[in-house]
């Protein structure tokens, strides 16, 4: 739902003496309203578990370093009798990691490191990365946008 402050500005706009309200003019508004909503949904959390964040240990299998947002699928440290499984995590755009101190080589496939992440809501393996220790000890920070750095 768009913000109160947004539907004032639009339907001022709309109610302006001398304003000629042409077709185009009417849908602009409408489009800006109803994006809205789509945007917020798209960002929303709601699919990770961030009150329950888990740590795994594992190695880099896969990166996808492309927008909307980059995605690495790990394989995790068979430990305590239990099977090694394959994880996916999603994190936020390039843009985002990049000014978080992130590149496209920080985290390559084979590297092996301590992932810090919410997991999925519906169990499945997997979940959105919080941070990621490095075995030299530095931590890189994720983060779903840049506001939240």
């Amino acid at each position: 739902m768009a913000s109160p402050k947004i539907t004032l500005v639009a339907a001022s706009l709309l109610l302006s003496p001398g304003l000629l309200l042409s077709p185009s003019l009417l849908l602009s508004p409408s489009l800006l309203l109803s994006l809205g909503g789509v945007a917020a949904a798209h960002h929303s959390g709601a699919a990770y578990d961030m009150e329950h964040p888990r740590d795994v240990e594992g190695t880099v299998k896969t990166v996808n370093w492309t927008n909307p947002h980059i995605t690495f699928v790990i394989e995790t440290d068979a430990k305590d009798g239990q099977p090694a499984q394959t994880l996916a995590f999603e994190v936020s755009s390039p843009g985002v990691l990049t000014r978080s101190g992130w590149t496209k080589r920080s985290l390559q496939p084979g590297d092996h490191a301590v992932f810090h992440y919410a997991p999925l809501r519906d169990g499945s393996p997997g979940g959105f990365k919080v941070r990621v220790t490095l075995p030299s000890g530095q931590e890189l920070s994720c983060s779903l946008t840049a506001a939240d750095q």
